[in-house]
């Protein structure tokens, strides 16, 4: 019999891509979703990802917060990859007990279902970064390594819950027998970007597209292409790596940075991408009422460096180039126009040209990290904004006159009614007449 991987939460984002490189490597996969009637669609996009697979994928119910779900769901299964997945905790069951943490629970129950199988043999989990360090650090000397962990109580709820989660994992196999011994391997990605299979997850790289914020706020994202991590999965199920962490991180980048890359790509083709620096007091009184911006109050002008040496050397994965994946990213969520579609689309040469101006402009003022956020406006930052006023105008002015147009052709809709009317008014009084005569 086939070695049957079980990954749960099978149609996410990672998940999908985990399971398209291990049919591609031949595994036997069976996937869990907590509904399948629910998640019908994307479970046949899923199987539909490796038609030449040598096993057709196989896709179960069961739901991490009930145990009972597992013992069918691991029948015959090896090898176990389960993500943990952020949860708030919720309130406790009766006064006095500690609050329920789902994500623990989930893993609890997805171990113990294992133990029980007797045939699983190795659960790789997929914990995050954020379970090294929750939040970027101003330290820009500290380089985080597998043995940092993140402070559970300073964190915020989802945090905490994946910090929780993955310690209590570690604290599950510790305390296992010999006799029910499983293996266990973590790995810890950094915010996980790169072409999407099934649908879009709400990221930086489509927030930017949609615009969904107004200006670049110094913000710092750490990232790994969502294939390397996949890629991490598959080899952690046959290598010796049994009991460690493993840092997945291809890159840092300044939301600027990649706003820019994006703007000289597809501001050519219409798209309208704000690329211009956010200061911080604008961005305080822009999270007033903007929740992207409320989310990034916190972590302005502080980036986290991590050593990736275990992934590169122990598992033999070079990073991609996350500059690449933003823009196969975008490539994928703008040709299933799972963005919003520019209204015009403007002159290739200048629509570049103004991209490479700013990406210059940004080489020399981004020298000074940090400094001067509160200063006057450059000369630069002051004709990119009005560049980016300039466009909004445009903008409203084209809804403008096509609103203006629509008026018109109603009201001269109207007018012709109008004459109508009155022309057939007389002819209507005397067919009425006669039909009471």
């Amino acid at each position: 019999m086939a070695s049957i991987v079980l990954v749960t939460d099978a149609t996410s984002f990672t998940s999908s891509h985990i399971i398209k490189q291990l049919q591609e490597e031949g595994y036997q996969v069976r996937g869990t979703v907590t509904s399948l009637q629910d998640e019908e669609t994307r479970i046949k996009l899923l199987q539909e990802l490796v038609p030449e697979a040598k096993y057709k994928l196989e896709v179960v119910e069961a739901d991490p917060a009930k145990s009972e779900t597992w013992e069918s769901a691991m029948k015959d299964v090896q090898h176990v990859i389960h993500a943990i997945k952020p949860a708030a905790a919720l309130p406790p069951a009766a006064e006095g007990e500690a609050p329920v943490q789902p994500a623990v629970e989930a893993v609890q129950n997805i171990f113990k279902a294992s133990v029980v199988s007797k045939t699983v043999k190795r659960i790789v989990l997929t914990s995050s970064y954020q379970a090294i360090t929750a939040a970027p650090t101003a330290a820009t000397d500290k380089v985080f390594t597998e043995a940092d962990w993140a402070d559970a109580e300073t964190a915020d709820p989802l945090t905490k819950s994946i910090i929780l989660a993955e310690k209590s994992a570690w604290d599950f196999v510790k305390e296992l027998t010999d006799a029910d011994k499983i293996d266990l391997c973590v790995m810890n990605p950094t915010l996980p970007l790169g072409p999407l299979l099934l649908d879009a997850q709400q990221d930086v790289v489509k927030m930017i597209l949609d615009r969904g914020i107004t200006g670049c706020p110094r913000v710092s994202y750490s990232l790994v292409d969502v294939r390397d991590v996949a890629a991490a999965h598959v080899k952690a199920l046959a290598l010796d790596v049994s009991g460690h962490r493993h840092i997945l991180h291809g890159g840092n980048l300044w939301m600027k940075d990649i706003a820019l890359a994006l703007a000289k790509e597809y501001k050519p083709q219409g798209y309208s991408i704000h690329t211009m620096s956010l200061p911080n007091v604008a961005l305080w009184g822009l999270s007033l009422f903007n929740k992207n911006a409320k989310t990034f109050l916190p972590i302005v002008g502080k980036q986290s460096q991590f050593d990736n040496t275990r992934m590169k050397d122990v598992l033999g994965i070079s990073p991609k180039d996350v500059k690449e994946t933003i823009m196969e990213e975008a490539s994928v969520l703008i040709e299933k126009g799972l963005v919003k579609k520019p209204k015009r689309t403007r002159c290739q040469g200048g629509g570049a040209a103004a991209a490479d101006n700013e990406a210059k402009t940004e080489e020399t003022t981004e020298k000074k990290e940090g400094e001067g956020e509160d200063k006057p406006k450059e000369n630069g930052d002051v004709k990119e904004e009005e560049a980016e006023k300039k466009e909004d105008q445009e903008e409203s002015k084209g809804d403008g006159k096509v609103e203006e147009k629509k008026e018109e052709e109603a009201k001269s809709d109207a007018d012709k009614a109008a004459v109508d009317e009155v022309k057939t008014e007389a002819p209507e009084e005397s067919t009425e007449a006669k039909a009471e005569n």
